[in-house]
This record gives structure tokens, C-alpha cells and sequence, in this order.
């Protein structure tokens, strides 16, 4: 095992408290940088937690033995464990890296700055307008690859995230990627800093039966994610949005969630199958209904025609030039009487002639009673 940098608590300098949990207290530092490039942030245990600082010691190492490329990503995408703290001789905690700025976004309350959490993507479409979320499902696809694609090669390396859940996931929409936090919770090698736990709503489906921290739980609640990323819900775990965009990516979330953790795909297959549903043409987009035409002579029309600046093309010109110039309209027109005067002629005639024919009619008919 590489020997694991280690950090004497006084040289942190004055410490900014930026976050609390059930297991630690995260400050940020200005005193020290991670590779002599990222601000630092260091986790305090509190007094109360059981850690094992032979497994912290662990992961604090396991970055200088990988390539380099390795060793390098995975420093991009996690905020791992990178130098120990001692305080007395003891271990208190862990420096890592801060959260990067493309991972933060103005989502808090009043706008303000926050790690830009998954959580925030798991509401109705409402709540993302509120927080000029944009969100589509192509972006959606490309996350969901992304966070494929990272946990698939930490699966690779060893590493199990085990907790994952929307709190210690971040994300970028611009350019869909993510980036892990809270890794100390996440089991190297099966061996734990922590105890393993549980965020509520997102346990494995028989809790005390299932081992968790396991690939197969990690591929059960990246099927959850998948599906309530779609469904835009924090507790669901409706597959059919989903599938009504990939049927592919509904059968595997449907796997995933199966309770039989030895059915489950692997997070390489999630990859491979995000992949293909990204590769696939777009649905034809439906063509534009008609628009509905104003009869001539109407207000809306008379605006219409009214609203360019003189000498301004515009549409239709060519169909009100056609029409009969505005002076001629206006020009006094013959009745219809003086212009067929013959016809009304012939039409008085034959009345005259079919009321003559009625009453010679009526006659003959009373002479011919007696």
C-alpha cells in the first residue's frame, strides 16, 4: 500500500463551516490545496462516530496507486479522500476537494448558490420552471449515461457506492456530467470507514435480507433514479415514463428493480442501452396545423394589412393587388333593376297571364256545377 499523505490539524489555518451531518462537520480551508491545484475541504468526524482510520488510511492511498489516467478521473468526478488529518496524533477526519463550480447552481432559496444536488430534478415540471430548471428528456438520457459511466468504472476499480441517493449526487445540465460526494461512506474493496447506511426512500427492497453496498443494490437504486428522473418524483417507482421514451431503458429499469438481486443488469449494461436510446432518430416532429384564414374585409385582417411601415413588404401583397383597386369599390354602381329591365318585363307578363288562367279556370268550374 502507497503511503498516505497525512495533514496535522493546526496547519488548516481559520476553518469555515459549511455543512453538518450525522457523521461529521465539513469546513472549508484556505491553508492547503489538493495536488497543489483544488481549494480543499476538510471533514471532521464527530466525537460520537465509529470510523475505522485503517480503511480512511486506505482510500487515502488508493489514489497514488492507480495509473495515472485512473487516478486523475477519478478525482474529476469524486470528492475522494486525499490526505488524512491528525490532531494529537490522531485521526480526526479527511482533507478532500471542494465542490467544483460547475457542480453549484443558483437553485437555493432567494436564488441562491447550492451544490447543484439531484434532488432538485426530482419534482414536477412546476418546480423546475420556479427554479429556471431546463430539463428535457435528451438531457435527462445524457445524465443518466453520464452517472452510468461513472459508477460502471468505479464498479471496476473496486469501489461500491452503496448510499446513492439524490443528496450525495451532483449534477451539470449544461454539459450533463456528475460529480460524487460523501465518498468515505462508499465501501473499497469490501472493507467500510463507516457503517453502511441507508437514505429513507431509497433502501434496497427487503432491507436486513439484502446485503447493501453491493453492485446489486447499486443497480437497484440507479434504476430508481433512472425512473424518478423521468417521472419526476422523489418516491415512486413508475417505469412506464420511461419506457414510453426507451422500451429498452423500461425493461432494464424494471430488472433493476426486480427484488431478486441476482436478475439485476449491471450498470455497464445501463450504459450500453442509454447509449443506443441516445443513438436513435428523434421522433418526427408532427407537422404545423393550419392556420386558421380571416375572411376578407375583417378587423383582424384590415389590421393586419395596416401594421407594416410604408414601403414594407409584406405577406400577401401580391394577393391584395389582385383584388379590385380601393377607387373602383368606391365607384357609384348601376341597381339591378336598370340592368336587366327586359327580365322584369317578362316576369310581370306571366304573372298577369297565370292570374287570368285562375279565374277563367274558376269560372268554367261553377257553370259546369249547374
Amino acid at each position: 500500500m502507497s503511503a498516505a499523505p497525512e495533514v496535522d490539524r493546526s496547519v488548516l489555518g481559520a476553518l469555515r463551516r459549511v455543512g453538518d451531518g450525522g457523521q461529521g462537520i465539513v469546513y472549508l480551508t484556505d491553508k492547503v490545496r489538493i495536488n497543489r491545484t483544488w481549494e480543499a475541504a476538510y471533514k471532521e468526524y464527530l466525537a460520537d462516530t465509529t470510523f475505522d482510520p485503517d480503511v480512511l488510511r486506505r482510500m487515502v492511498a488508493f489514489v497514488p496507486e492507480l495509473d495515472e489516467g485512473s487516478g486523475r478521473w477519478l478525482c474529476d468526478t469524486t470528492a475522494w479522500p486525499a490526505a488524512l488529518v491528525l490532531s494529537g496524533g490522531r485521526v480526526t477526519g479527511f482533507l478532500m476537494r471542494r465542490v467544483p463550480d460547475r457542480f453549484r447552481m443558483p437553485w437555493g432559496d432567494g436564488g441562491a448558490d447550492v451544490p447543484a444536488a439531484l434532488q432538485y430534478l426530482l419534482n414536477p415540471q412546476a418546480y423546475l420552471n420556479r427554479k429556471n430548471i431546463g430539463l428535457d428528456d435528451r438531457t435527462r438520457l445524457r445524465l443518466l449515461e453520464a452517472i452510468a459511466d461513472v459508477m460502471a468504472r468505479l464498479h471496476s476499480l473496486g469501489v461500491v457506492i452503496g448510499d446513492l441517493s439524490p443528496n450525495n449526487l451532483l449534477v451539470d445540465l449544461a454539459d450533463p456530467a456528475c460529480f460524487l460526494i460523501d465518498c468515505d461512506g462508499m465501501r473499497l474493496r469490501d472493507r467500510d470507514v463507516v457503517h453502511q447506511v441507508e437514505t429513507p426512500e431509497w433502501q434496497v427492497p427487503r432491507p436486513g435480507y439484502e446485503p447493501i453496498a453491493t453492485k446489486a443494490s447499486d443497480s437497484y437504486k440507479f434504476g430508481l433514479l433512472a425512473a424518478r428522473l423521468f417521472a419526476q418524483d422523489q418516491m415512486g417507482q413508475d417505469v412506464s415514463v420511461l419506457a414510453g421514451v426507451s422500451p429498452e431503458l423500461g425493461v432494464l429499469a424494471r430488472r433493476s428493480l426486480d427484488a431478486d438481486s441476482t436478475t439485476r443488469p449491471s450498470l455497464g449494461d445501463w450504459r450500453g442501452a442509454l447509449g443506443r436510446a441516445l443513438a436513435a432518430p428523434a421522433p418526427p416532429t408532427p407537422p404545423p396545423r393550419p392556420r386558421r384564414t380571416q375572411a376578407r374585409g375583417s378587423t383582424a385582417s384590415s389590421r393586419t394589412v395596416a401594421s407594416p411601415r410604408r414601403g414594407t413588404p409584406r405577406p400577401g401583397a401580391a394577393t391584395a393587388q389582385a383584388s379590385p383597386p380601393a377607387a373602383a369599390a368606391r365607384a357609384p354602381q348601376r341597381k339591378p333593376e336598370e340592368e336587366h329591365p327586359v327580365f322584369y318585363v317578362v316576369l310581370g307578363v306571366a304573372m298577369i297571364v297565370f292570374v287570368l288562367g285562375c279565374v277563367v279556370g274558376s269560372i268554367v268550374f261553377v257553370a259546369n256545377l249547374f
